[in-house]
């Protein structure tokens, strides 16, 4: 019987409604609705029966000159199975509402009947109950079939403003896909308009002139100093429905092919800031030299286009609060969260496009239509925070003595306070056969899963203030047998001082770590490493404290220092506090990243006028960098004989960026010298024989390397 009722439906009633109501207290609220019980706008377009909303209050009202009506967010709800009765002229849906910040006892129930006529739909009449008694009623009328709408800019660097400036991309151009996936030409709007979310591109896109010559690729600082410059010219109010993202030429590692970043310096400060709000695309990845205008003439040209269509919208779900799939315990996941690379580990090489559906996940799916609205928006809740059934499992795993790999973090048992924590993690092969692995364990990569647990009894996973997309960096650990130690391990020092909720460790008292490393295969969990953060040491430290831990220095210390105005106030902090602290570690650590700042050039994106371009507004300054790191180079020279391990790694950083400093400062024999002690240093200290021999051949060769690298990198070693 039912079936003949559909059959009298002139199309779908899913979708997004609005309408007024009035509550039980007899105030005006409006209720922005959103159904999915049957198929809207193609078979690619899941049904994931359920029913959600937000409540929104209305303030001020009347016809001008009066006030304007401003609506203010309230709360969102949802639905999940709902029941749903046909019949010839209607659809009666009801359920059980579940709210996402509040537990309300009795659970309210919901009763929605969507009319329809002459193939119009609507207006549903919504109607809250509870214990029998209507609470609120509301009449929403349909407007569209997305679930919600964003508007996404794209702005475009001019050495990279070239066709194709946005994917395309036909199902069926590459052989490598499901035999029945149903032929369609997939773009950003069409791939998220099946998701459920309208994407309306702006129109005028913006042309960012990067033709300096000097200029030859993008460091994070200044990626995010580009974005505040964007959002800086809207006085739109946070959250929004709004994405920034950019096609530019190349990363400064040139194996990132995209980046979402989740902080911003502006809008209210600490705490208060528009948070997945933009990402880049790099053009000139090696993923897309093959890329081509038209349709593709072969397999190459296909693949290219496919990743690009593919980058655009995983950077951009980021932006929605996804987290990856492996993050979310679904490594096989066929979504555009996952990696192929990584699904292909666990299922075999090409699988992963072999079965891709072009589609996200079911859980991703009641994320995105009918999360809270809090945990999707743009400036809402932190990236990897909130969603439906988004959580990161982890916590609870263990180490498993038979894995292959070891991982092993590894740090000094105190930090004073206000100090970077900065944590040494190792992965070690223990096979008798070599052994390929990706070592970029920063969780910026994806690679590693982090916890903490704070001196509050709570736990909380660390998440980077950006997620890179990229190249595996792989190197072949030797067997575990090899008669030269150290060469089955490899070591990096990754930065845990601030990530998206802010500084993890600015409390004194006791913290437990735990990682979870996982590329494909059995994840490998970690040792449980135990810190402890002190007190401040008098009163002038505490004052000072309050000034340390504000978003802007955190953010500058992520990025690994900025030039950029808006971050000025908090680089002006970490210089205060080298000065304060030049004699312990705070001082070193906070000494390094302004090193690095200072060491490099930095363009920032200028805008006058219609002039909208990247300028030299800091030139690189070896002496000055070279300067504010020489309290830190004799603090780690003079360290006692058993220093803490993760301390000759730093001591090693250091001395890598001094070396980039002097070879462009014109003294490559100062480098050599740096290098040659660091070598004798960490020889005295017992540190394996192939790290000391690495050192020395860097002290050989730095004579003939006078030009240097535009940035340096560090952070990497064996042993």
């Amino acid at each position: 019987m039912a079936d003949d009722w559909l059959s009298l439906r002139r199309g779908p009633i899913s979708g997004r409604y609005e309408g007024g109501g009035t509550t039980s207290g007899n105030w005006t609220s409006i209720l922005d609705l959103r159904i999915d019980v049957d198929m809207r706008y193609s078979a690619d377009s899941p049904v994931t029966n359920r029913v959600s909303g937000d409540f929104f209050q209305m303030v001020g009202g009347g016809p001008p000159p009066g006030p304007i009506v401003r609506l203010n967010y309230l709360e969102s709800w949802i639905v999940d199975e709902p029941a749903v009765a046909w019949s010839a002229d209607k659809a009666v849906i009801t359920g059980t509402v579940r709210y996402w910040r509040r537990n309300p006892n009795p659970a309210p129930k919901v009763r929605i009947t969507v009319p329809w006529s002459g193939g119009a739909i609507g207006p549903a009449l919504v109607e809250f109950r509870t214990g029998g008694t209507i609470t609120a009623s509301y009449s929403c009328n349909f407007r569209s079939d997305n679930f919600r709408n964003m508007v996404l800019e794209l702005d475009c660097a001019s050495s990279v403003n070239t066709a194709p400036l946005v994917p395309t991309y036909d199902t069926h151009s590459h052989d490598n896909r499901p035999g029945d996936t149903p032929r369609r030409t997939l773009t950003i709007q069409s791939a998220y308009r099946e998701a459920g979310v309208g994407v309306t591109i702006r129109p005028d896109r913006t042309v960012i002139d990067d033709s300096a010559a000097e200029f030859k690729s993008w460091s994070s600082a200044e990626l995010h100093h580009a974005m505040e410059s964007s959002f800086s010219q809207y006085t739109n109010t946070w959250p929004d429905w709004q994405m920034w993202g950019l096609q530019a030429g190349a990363f400064d590692n040139a194996g990132v092919g995209g980046i979402m970043f989740d902080a911003s310096a502006g809008f209210g400060g600490a705490g208060r800031s528009p948070d997945r709000q933009g990402f880049a695309v790099f053009r000139n990845h090696s993923w897309f030299n093959d890329l081509v205008t038209g349709p593709p003439q072969d397999q190459d040209q296909a693949a290219a286009m496919r990743k690009f269509l593919y980058t655009w919208v995983h950077e951009a779900g980021h932006a929605f609060n996804f987290l990856h799939s492996w993050d979310k315990s679904r490594p096989s996941s066929l979504s555009w969260m996952n990696y192929d690379w990584r699904y292909d580990q666990l299922n075999g090489t090409n699988k992963f496009w072999a079965n891709f559906r072009f589609r996200f996940d079911d859980e991703e799916l009641v994320h995105l239509r009918h999360g809270d609205r809090a945990s999707v928006i743009m400036g809402g809740d932190p990236w990897a925070s909130g969603g439906h059934l988004e959580s990161p499992g982890g916590t609870s795993g263990e180490s498993d003595p038979d894995h292959p790999l070891e991982l092993l973090l590894r740090a000094k048992s105190y930090f004073a306070h206000m100090e970077p924590v900065q944590i040494e993690f190792r992965l070690r092969n223990r096979l008798a056969v070599p052994q390929s692995v990706d070592v970029r364990m920063d969780p910026k990569y994806g690679t590693t899963t982090v916890f903490v647990l704070k001196p509050d009894g709570k736990t909380a996973q660390f998440s980077s203030v950006m997620c890179l997309y990229g190249l595996p960096d792989t190197h072949v650990l030797a067997p575990s047998t090899d008669r030269e130690k150290g060469l089955d391990r490899y070591s990096e020092i990754v930065p845990l001082t601030f990530g998206k909720r802010g500084f993890v460790f600015d409390q004194p008292g006791r913290y437990q770590i735990r990682a979870v490393y996982s590329t494909g295969g059995l994840p490998a969990v970690s040792n449980t490493l135990a810190l402890r953060v002190g007190q401040p040491a008098n009163a002038d430290e505490d004052r000072f404290a309050g000034d340390f831990f504000s978003h802007k220095v955190g953010l500058a210390l992520a990025l690994g220092g900025s030039q950029s105005t808006f971050l000025e106030t908090g680089m002006n902090t970490l210089r205060e506090a080298a000065k304060r602290f030049a004699g312990d570690d705070r001082g070193a650590k906070v000494a390094a990243t302004i090193a690095k700042s200072d060491g490099s050039d930095f363009y920032a994106r200028t805008v006058s006028g219609k002039q909208d371009k990247m300028t030299l507004a800091h030139k690189a300054d070896p002496e000055a960098a070279l300067e504010v790191t020489a309290a830190a180079l004799r603090r780690y020279r003079e360290q006692s004989e058993h220093p803490a391990q993760t301390d000759n790694i730093t001591y090693n950083n250091l001395v890598t960026i001094r070396t980039d400093l002097h070879v462009r400062n014109g003294d490559p024999e100062l480098a050599r010298q740096e290098l040659t002690a660091l070598a004798d240093d960490l020889h005295g200290r017992g540190v394996n024989t192939n790290v000391v021999k690495d050192i020395r051949a860097r002290a050989e060769d730095v004579s003939g390397n006078r030009r240097g690298a535009k940035r340096a990198k560090a952070g990497t070693a064996r042993g």
